[in-house]
């Protein structure tokens, strides 16, 4: 007697384009009132998958006998159904399919401003970006020794890192072509800036740093060597009456035009300005990865980005129109062999509209916790979600960098603090699955709770504390063995519980962590009873 049945599939995560051939394999089983259960074949049972999140609603599984194979990236729920003795019982399972070349949920994704030339409006002048100079922030040169430093201070964390401003005239400059790198970055040996570009991308993964390129597939400016080709085609947005529309401007003289999508995809430009790139620096291809900055469809309100092309009888371009293209452009990068990141999600877009299951990762992330419990990281994952704060210590944060290293870029006061506060112990529950809520209690996999305990902000795993307040011990777990301990305050003699998996260490090593390396703190410290005693300076961290 059948009293309930139960699916699960042997993969939770299958991989779409790092796999060729990935599927999970389906299992059903039957518990009966007593206890007892046994295995059924599966071919007793109705399997059906229905996509539960993905952009366009497409099909993210097929289900091939007790197989699932992965189509689409996105989360599918699997449902089977079995009649016996004239009842009917079903179960389901979930299974996401990560489109992804790069594991997101697991690298510390920032951005580097290198330069912006021009002189800003009145209404960007009280920036602190524009109170001193600007033009060249951060050479090619110069960018290899912040990734060293900031290497140094993540403990070789993989990380990526967007140079912003890399094209001629810095930032938003030149748009929409991508076809000359900035000169004024260029190293003084090297014969162009574009040998420049392509040395540092080299030289940068030798500190486990991915460098690629943030782009912008919006904006055009009448000083583009593009800009007579794209008004002759008719690619530009337009107001009502069918003038050329500028949404506004940030440097004097240089009026901001905005590209109409699926105009350009239809006369083959996007095609051919992506195409361009990836030959013009062949490094990127094995970076995988690129962030577009404000690839909206609409504006505010809903308000179509060009008026004039969304009457129907001008072509009928509304906002959903925009995310079509939006969705051929994701898929064409990935085709050739690149992620794509963005700026934000549900912003800019149709409602509901977050490119799940094609966006990578999110400069800017929605701190709703229904949202952050129902897509995993590994779907989705994050910058920062606060511009002020840490953000919701349960589920983490990363970090940004740009601002710091605009700030000064030799100091980088406030990185290390900031690293080991949000995207530490970020990557390590990224690795999780995101369980459930019980009132304000976030309960991970393997045991793992976030909760407010006394007061205080505590991850632990049983008796192993990763986080109170704002002191940190977490297990750098893309360097094992290595634990960062981290206070923000400092402290005297704390005694630190070490996690099972070191339940054989009678003593460590400890060590400073600054941005030139490691700094001998303690050698052979001991450890007694899985314990060990530690005191931290304030913004201190050590490994």
């Amino acid at each position: 007697m059948i009293d309930r049945i139960s699916l699960t599939a042997d993969k939770r995560v299958l991989q779409l384009v790092r796999a060729e051939g990935d599927a999970a394999t389906l299992t059903l089983e039957a518990f009966s009132a007593d206890g007892s259960h046994r295995v059924l074949p599966i071919g007793n049972a109705t399997v059906t998958a229905r996509t539960q999140h993905a952009s366009g609603n497409v099909q993210v599984v097929a289900i091939d006998g007790g197989r699932v194979i992965p189509l689409e990236g996105g989360i599918a729920t699997i449902e089977a159904t079995v009649d016996h003795d004239g009842r009917r019982h079903a179960a389901s399972t979930d299974v996401v399919v990560a489109p992804f070349y790069r594991d997101y949920h697991q690298t510390l994704v920032m951005k580097l401003f290198m330069g912006m030339e021009g002189d800003p409006t009145e209404r960007l002048q009280a920036t602190p970006m524009f109170q001193k100079p600007r033009d060249v922030l951060c050479t090619f040169a110069d960018a290899l020794e912040v990734i060293r430093k900031a290497d140094n201070l993540t403990r070789g964390m993989p990380k990526i890192i967007y140079l912003v401003g890399w094209q001629k005239g810095g930032h938003d400059h030149g748009y929409p072509a991508w076809d000359e790198v900035n000169p004024t970055l260029k190293r003084p040996g090297d014969a162009t800036a574009l040998d420049s570009l392509r040395w540092l991308i080299r030289e940068a993964r030798q500190y486990n740093t991915t460098v690629s390129l943030h782009i912008n597939m919006l904006d055009a400016y009448e000083q583009s060597p593009l800009w007579d080709e794209y008004v002759a085609k008719d690619c530009l947005a337009r107001d009502e009456h069918g003038d050329l529309l500028s949404p506004g401007i940030q440097m004097r003289g240089e009026p901001m035009y905005n590209v109409v999508y699926p105009r350009e995809w239809e006369e083959g430009l996007a095609q051919r300005r992506i195409d361009r790139l990836i030959a013009m620096i062949p490094e990127l291809t094995e970076g995988q990865t690129i962030q577009i900055d404000v690839f909206i469809a609409q504006r505010e309100g809903g308000t179509p980005i060009s008026p004039w092309h969304a009457k129907p009888e001008n072509g009928g371009l509304t906002p959903g129109r925009y995310v079509e293209t939006q969705r051929d452009i994701f898929h064409y990068w990935r085709e050739h062999g690149f992620d794509v990141t963005g700026e934000g999600i549900f912003w800019a877009h149709p409602p509901g509209e977050g490119f799940t299951g094609l966006q990578a990762m999110s400069w800017w992330y929605p701190s709703d916790p229904e949202y952050q419990m129902a897509i995993p990281e590994c779907l989705m994952a994050r910058g920062r979600t606060d511009r002020g704060s840490d953000g919701d210590f349960r589920f983490g944060s990363s970090m940004h960098g740009e601002e710091i290293w605009q700030e000064d870029r030799d100091a980088m006061p406030g990185f290390l603090g900031m690293f080991c506060r949000t995207t530490l112990p970020w990557h390590y529950l990224s690795r999780l699955d995101r369980l459930r809520i019980e009132g304000e209690s976030l309960h991970y996999s393997d045991g793992v709770v976030a909760q407010t305990e006394a007061g205080r902000n505590v991850i632990r795993r049983g008796d192993f504390v990763l986080r109170e307040g704002d002191d940190l011990f977490v297990p750098a777990l893309w360097k094992a063995p290595e634990i960062i301990a981290y206070s923000k305050r400092g402290y005297e003699s704390r005694t630190w519980t070490l996690p099972g998996e070191w339940c054989d260490v009678e003593s460590v090593d400890l060590r400073e962590i600054t941005a030139d390396g490691l700094r001998p703190r303690a050698e052979g410290a001991p450890v007694a009873d899985g314990k060990l005693l530690l005191t931290l300076g304030e913004d201190e961290a050590v490994s």
